[in-house]
């Protein structure tokens, strides 16, 4: 059995423009930069995605402190 690739054959549009954009040298601080606004970018995505379940799912400051109390890990019963 053959395993099929993840990996796509071709950059997207958005990937071709940042590639366009980014062509010429940039300093290592710029870079810091921009990997920063890059990385707060897809956190404030993920924040607003976390956000709209948590509304969507009714779910409450309450409900999470209560669940954060609940033990679910399965016993460890030792084997001989």
């Amino acid at each position: 059995m053959e395993a099929q690739s993840t990996q796509p054959t071709r950059l997207n549009a958005m990937q071709q423009y940042m590639l366009r954009l980014f062509e010429r040298e940039l300093p290592p601080q710029r870079e810091a930069e921009i990997k920063e606004l890059l990385s707060n970018y897809f956190a404030q995505l993920v924040d607003e995605e976390m956000d709209s379940i948590i509304n969507q799912r009714g779910i409450t400051p309450e409900l999470l402190e209560e669940a954060a109390k609940v033990h679910r890990r399965t016993p460890y019963v030792l084997k001989r």
